[in-house]
């Protein structure tokens, strides 16, 4: 009795052991992730206005995605003349108005730089200016004491005196030629500042430096301030196109705001690895029909509003 009650339990338990990996094996089958084929990534528009080549451009769109591949372990984007993802550099004003600021404050810094020295000899000059006339006018009232001077040192008085003019004349020009350059030098910094004001401005109507435009599977950049934050901002579009979304780190590349961080934070990571989990064919599908749903919603919305 004890074998033949043995037999139906180790044929039970060998039946349970193979449903579980077939099960295993149907999912690794029938499942995937949505970073297994790499995004193949073309360069559209560069505006001339940038100043940046098309080699230059692409070299730092690659390193944007050496950071989301370092972080994956794997190629997740990839250059491609037809790649599907369009990537474009477009000037806009705010480009504009961060070209003038560098412009001006480059001038200012100049024009700071050289007045220094200019007026730190006027102040020099002033000074011993105003020691020879102290130290002449002592001598003047010294002689005037004793009722007046000897011709040689009243000649020597007048001569001194003629000089001191002299001096004093070339101080009233060298301070005219300061207070000509202060006043230029202020009204680079007002204009400095009320374009930073306008620039400050143009920020609050439109924070982003660049954005994914899902739809049409496009990255536009519009404006950068130093190559580092180019980068950041390359990356943080790149990682809205792989589905990323904000996380609430102001470290984190995929912060809300634009920053010169290039080394993904812990949440960008955890952001990363969900996207790039295996997904059921039945999970996709439904992701695929949300998608639908929403652009459907989307487009009917657009059309109400275009005919009212």
């Amino acid at each position: 009795m004890k074998k033949l009650l043995l037999l139906p339990f180790l044929l039970i338990t060998l039946v349970s052991i193979s449903s579980k990996d077939i099960q295993a094996a149907f999912f690794d089958y029938f499942s995937f992730s949505l970073c297994d084929k790499p995004i193949k990534y073309r360069i559209d528009t560069i505006d001339p206005k940038f100043n940046l080549s098309k080699s230059q451009f692409t070299n730092d769109i690659a390193q944007a995605a050496q950071i989301w591949d370092k972080a994956s372990v794997r190629n997740l984007f990839v250059y491609d003349p037809k790649g599907d993802l369009s990537i474009n550099l477009i000037y806009d004003e705010r480009q504009t108005l961060t070209n003038k600021i560098n412009q001006l404050e480059n001038k200012v810094g100049s024009d700071q730089q050289n007045l220094k020295p200019q007026i730190s000899e006027y102040e020099k000059l002033s000074t011993e200016f105003k020691q020879k006339t102290l130290d002449l006018n002592k001598e003047v009232e010294y002689w005037n004491n004793q009722g007046g001077a000897p011709k040689e040192e009243y000649d020597k008085l007048i001569e001194r005196q003629q000089k001191l003019q002299q001096e004093a004349n070339r101080l009233n020009t060298m301070a005219q030629n300061l207070n000509r350059s202060s006043t230029d030098f202020n009204s680079q910094v007002t204009q400095l500042n009320q374009t930073i004001s306008t620039f400050n401005l143009a920020i609050e109507d439109r924070p982003e430096e660049g954005i994914y435009k899902g739809a049409e599977n496009r990255i536009e950049i519009y404006f950068y301030v130093t190559k580092p934050e180019l980068i950041h901002t390359i990356a943080h579009e790149l990682g809205h196109a792989i589905g990323l979304g904000h996380v609430t780190s102001p470290n984190a590349i995929m912060y809300a705001k634009t920053s010169q961080k290039d080394v993904p934070t812990a949440e960008d990571i955890r952001e990363l690895q969900d996207v790039c989990r295996k997904r059921s064919v039945l999970e996709l599908f439904q992701n695929y029909l949300s998608n639908i749903k929403f652009n459907f919603s989307s487009s009917i919305f657009k059309i109400i509003e275009f005919q009212n």
